[in-house]
């Protein structure tokens, strides 16, 4: 079994990141840039022609607006339904940021997804109700608690020859390769890996509990497409 991870691409907060008023004008569940847009559209170009891409057998997305709408044109591309996963959401989650003290920031419902992603289908267990927004605080132990979650549930019910892949985030992707790769976690202050907009890691997990094998890491279809 494979599994592929996928950062989302270029968000409305990406480019403020380092700048002095960065926390006065981030927004709590910012959409894709038009940049971001095109990114999003050339990974599914990619996919489309990538030997492993394209044969994703399930399809995951965090449900932050930027997961999202990454997610979609993949979907549309290689025909499949995009399934939300809350538990994939960036560390911290939806939050006012260091500007409103943190507060919780409660995210969007299926409806208002539906119009960025028409291939989402929505977590059972949210049925009805929009997301909580998932705002926790910064714990790294929690955030590889729920890393360990995320891992269990993509691999429940998928057979050893499916591509399971999942759009999300820097920071809990850190996480998520090392519960992955059974590696010991991050300490929260640093990333162990790097993943640009739309990069993608691929981890192949052996059936037989030999080493898993990371094939590769921050792998970008700009980089990969003439």
């Amino acid at each position: 079994m494979r599994v592929l991870l996928i950062r989302h691409a270029q968000s409305s907060n990406n480019p403020l990141e380092g700048l002095p008023d960065f926390a006065r004008h981030r927004l709590p569940d910012p959409p894709l840039t038009s940049l971001g847009h095109g990114q999003a559209a050339r990974f599914a170009d990619w996919a489309a022609t990538d030997s492993v891409c394209r044969g994703i057998t399930h399809l995951y997305s965090s449900l932050m607006t930027r997961a999202v709408q990454t997610a979609a044109p993949l979907a549309w591309t290689l025909g499949l339904p995009v399934y939300g996963f809350a538990d994939a959401c960036e560390c911290g989650g939806l939050s006012t940021g260091p500007a409103g003290g943190f507060a919780p920031v409660v995210g969007r419902d299926h409806a208002s997804l539906l119009s960025d992603c028409p291939a989402l289908v929505w977590p059972a267990e949210l049925s009805g109700q929009p997301w909580d927004g998932g705002c926790e605080p910064w714990d790294v132990v929690q955030f590889a608690r729920r890393a360990e979650r995320v891992v269990a549930r993509l691999l429940d019910g998928a057979d050893d020859a499916a591509v399971v892949a999942l759009v999300t985030h820097q920071d809990f992707a850190q996480f998520l390769l090392a519960e992955l790769l059974k590696l010991p976690p991050t300490d929260g202050h640093g990333p162990i890996f790097r993943l640009d907009n739309t990069g993608s890691a691929l981890v192949e997990l052996a059936a037989d509990g030999q080493p898993r094998t990371l094939h590769w890491l921050n792998r970008r279809p700009h980089l990969h497409m003439r």
